[in-house]
């Protein structure tokens, strides 16, 4: 009897509790692909967004940096005709130091 019973419950495995197992074991692996999917298209949706505002942060610095040497030109400039003018002020007034000293 105990042999009968033993059977009965193999048989109950095999015919109804196995097929339930692999039919589980199949959706585990869709739903584990699913994920991976998703989760990578994820990822590569993050990393193009990160790029992007990589690249964007470098124009603006370079646009900055482009700006502060503009900036530092126009002073450059400013201050070279400034000198210039100082320069041709001293001659003029050294020249007529010159003419009244002779």
């Amino acid at each position: 009897m105990t042999d009968n019973v033993l059977q009965t419950l193999q048989h109950l495995i095999q015919d109804v509790i196995a097929p339930d197992v692999r039919e589980l074991k199949v959706r585990q692996a869709s739903f584990e692909k699913l994920v991976d999917e998703r989760f990578s298209s994820l990822i590569k949706s993050i990393d193009e967004r990160f790029t992007a505002q990589a690249r964007q942060s470098e124009m603006q610095f370079q646009t900055l940096l482009a700006a502060i040497s503009e900036s530092k030109a126009q002073t450059d400039l400013a201050r070279a005709r400034e000198i210039s003018d100082l320069r041709e002020r001293i001659a003029v007034i050294e020249s007529k130091l010159s003419a009244k000293a002779s």
